[in-house]
């Protein structure tokens, strides 16, 4: 079997690459697990701490050759990709801090009068990475630095649909110093994936969508899984927004990408009061959109899904303000999409469209667009757009999701800290990402080697 790295810029046909068979991937997981070992076992956390900044200086040496390769492989604006990557890069400090700041020692009471305790920050050992493709170094590092830094190695399979910059990024880490072995690249599609699942990997890494993210959690087992899964972002435009401001920026967080981001606004409840305003305005931003601007869809087939969805959408009764159709020209581009829908029972509202369309619904007020919000297993992000930052956060508090922005949309946190999803859009979602990359061995000593009176004579 193969893999073939083909550009949405023009569907050509950039490489073809032979699959891991099973054999190569357990092969690939006990060099990793021997290297890790070895590794962590004659490394202090300084040491492991100078090689992730050194990782940090090779990824940006590397940057102009990376933003170019995944710009080919994925289609994606050279501007997007660079600003993603540094954010990933610009990240590491982050994380060094944090790391440097952990300390083990557990303060105890006096009835512990006797007693010290300890909480150990241990590596999981090996972990499986199932890489995603819409962010190849974004996704890809917000794993891979906190999880070397933490003394983990890896075995990372880059997604199928970008092969060549999985491969790539993976160098990065050989080339900043660290052991051949302790982080090898399995190459492969979906049956690859699967096969990694079950391999025996002390724990996995995967993004992507939720049915994959469900049957790996039911294939796994019960060991340390770190998912993040798909998202169907609400906007909630209030009354008293700045229209040109929630226009604009409900447009940047649409179409981005050409909508393909787990966090892009996919759905957007505006008040009766600004609704046809808002609607006009972002049909107006999509019209004048060029194809660089937003870039290709990954595949055709993509391609053909969003349209489909978008075409049910409108025989059932949804208002097409623009867009709707293939973009002109070569490559795998899609028009943005802007739909005026009266309800919430079409797919391209109730399940994730990874694609650039932005369906807009009027409501009567906060409480009817928090309830259409909230109405969903997605929880991964929102968006609230107005001029009373009080009522905007008091409304961001009832919101049901991991990451809510007011005024602004798409910005992470430093290098994916805390990014996480709610409900079925991701597990875990409460830990600081460093700490997802540890077990913790608590360890509690006794200094007196006398009986304790409460104990069975």
């Amino acid at each position: 079997m193969t893999v073939r790295s083909i550009s949405p810029l023009n569907g050509t046909l950039i490489e073809e690459l032979k699959e891991a068979s099973p054999a190569e991937i357990r092969e690939a997981l006990e060099r990793a697990r021997r290297a890790q070992r070895e590794w962590y076992g004659r490394t202090t956390r300084q040491d492991r701490i100078a090689m992730v900044r050194e990782l940090g200086s090779v990824s940006r040496r590397a940057q102009d050759e990376i933003v170019d390769l995944i710009h080919r492989e994925c289609g994606f604006p050279k501007a997007a990709i660079a600003a993603s990557y540094g954010s990933a890069v610009n990240g590491i400090e982050h994380y060094v801090r944090e790391y440097e700041g952990w300390s083990e020692a557990f303060p105890l009471d006096a009835t512990w009068a006797d007693c010290e305790a300890r909480i150990e920050m241990v590596p999981h050992g090996v972990i499986g990475h199932i890489g995603v493709w819409n962010f190849p170094f974004w996704q890809t590092m917000i794993s891979a630095i906190p999880g070397l830094l933490a003394g983990n190695g890896f075995v990372y399979k880059p997604s199928e649909l970008s092969t060549l910059s999985g491969l790539r990024i993976a160098r990065l880490v050989r080339e900043a110093g660290y052991p051949d072995d302790l982080y090898p690249p399995a190459v492969g599609g979906a049956a690859v994936g699967r096969e990694m699942v079950t391999a025996g990997f002390d724990a996995l890494v995967f993004t992507g969508s939720m049915e994959t993210g469900r049957d790996i959690a039911g294939r796994a087992g019960i060991m340390p899984l770190i998912l993040e899964l798909s998202g169907n972002d609400a906007a909630i435009v209030r009354a008293d927004a700045d229209v040109e401001m929630a226009a604009r920026g409900i447009a940047a967080g649409t179409f981005l990408r050409a909508g393909q981001v787990c966090i892009r606004i996919k759905r957007v409840f505006a008040h009766r009061d600004v609704a046809d305003e808002l609607v006009e305005r972002i049909a107006d931003i999509a019209s004048r959109l060029r194809r660089e601007d937003i870039g290709p869809m990954i595949r055709d087939e993509a391609r053909h899904r969003v349209d489909a969805v978008v075409k049910d959408a409108v025989a059932g009764g949804a208002a097409l303000l623009h867009g709707g159709r293939d973009w002109e020209g070569p490559g795998f581009f899609y028009e943005p999409t802007v739909l005026a829908v009266p309800h919430q029972n079409f797919e391209v509202v109730r399940r994730e469209t990874f694609g650039p369309v932005c369906p807009i619904q009027a409501v009567r007020g906060d409480e009817e667009a928090l309830s259409l919000a909230n109405d969903t297993p997605y929880g991964l992000g929102a968006t609230i757009w107005t001029s009373d930052i009080e009522e905007g956060e008091r409304l961001a508090s009832r919101v049901e999701a991991g990451n809510v922005w007011i005024n602004d949309c798409v910005r992470t946190l430093p290098c994916g800290e805390l990014f996480q999803g709610w409900k079925r859009s991701g597990i875990p979602s409460s830990q600081r990402r460093l700490e997802m990359f540890v077990k913790k061995r608590t360890v509690i000593t006794r200094r007196s080697c006398q009986p304790r009176p409460s104990w069975f004579a």
